[in-house]
């Protein structure tokens, strides 16, 4: 709506029992060397994130996007009693792509764990926009959904370069995509999001959903860490 504030990207202290989970640790005793050593890596990492984001409302017919049309049904189901939509895509900056892959040359050790605070960072980004946007909403008497990222559910990955041009990333928070469809700096995310007039009912977060789908070691064993 016009004259309203417009959301900043805000980090957050990481939250460490997320990183482990993220490293694949289920309540397995850590020597005092691997706590000291992910807790340096937290630090080096939260010291190199320069957060950004930029989003986009769009108005909403019959659970399609005006002008931005999605395949599959559950986006369309998510937007289905919604009036607007919004279209987000945030990042961490090139600082933390650099220190990652100095890491993966020198350091494996430290560059998986680095890596896993990277996620919980850009989590912890999309979380607080979510969290603001929402509160926002609420004194305009509106209402937000979950938010649902290109490659989840039946939501293909390649409208992840259709949304990154409606939003301008390139010049607006140096976010490109790649052919494949992958986003560089590589710790970004792209998602959207309904805007109702009346209450929405979340859906429950699961593997489906989840930043770590690909590389999740809990997913690699069949498990999931909200069991």
């Amino acid at each position: 709506m016009r004259g309203e504030r417009r959301l900043e990207a805000r980090l957050t202290q990481l939250n460490y029992q997320e990183i482990l989970m993220y490293l694949g640790y289920r309540g397995q005793e850590r020597p005092p060397e691997l706590e000291q050593q992910i807790q340096r890596c937290m630090d080096e990492v939260t010291k190199s994130c320069q957060p950004r984001l930029v989003y986009r409302r769009l108005p909403v017919k019959d659970g399609e996007i005006v002008g931005f049309p999605l395949e599959g049904k559950d986006m369309k189901e998510i937007l289905l009693s919604c009036q607007e939509s919004v279209l987000l895509a945030v990042t961490l900056g090139p600082q933390i792509e650099q220190l990652l892959m100095r890491r993966e040359v020198t350091d494996m050790a430290d560059a998986v764990i680095m890596d896993s605070c990277a996620s919980a960072a850009i989590e912890n980004v999309c979380d607080h926009f979510e969290f603001d946007l929402r509160e926002q909403l609420e004194q305009e008497g509106r209402f937000l959904t979950d938010r649902f990222s290109p490659g989840y559910g039946d939501l293909p990955l390649h409208p992840q370069r259709r949304l990154c041009e409606a939003l301008n990333t390139t010049r607006r928070i140096g976010l490109t995509v790649t052919p494949n469809y992958l986003m560089i700096p590589r710790k970004s995310v792209t998602a959207i999001m309904g805007i109702s007039d009346h209450p929405q009912k979340l859906r429950k977060r699961g593997c489906e959903v989840c930043s770590m789908f690909l590389t999740c070691p809990y997913r690699k064993e069949g498990l999931a860490c909200h069991e």
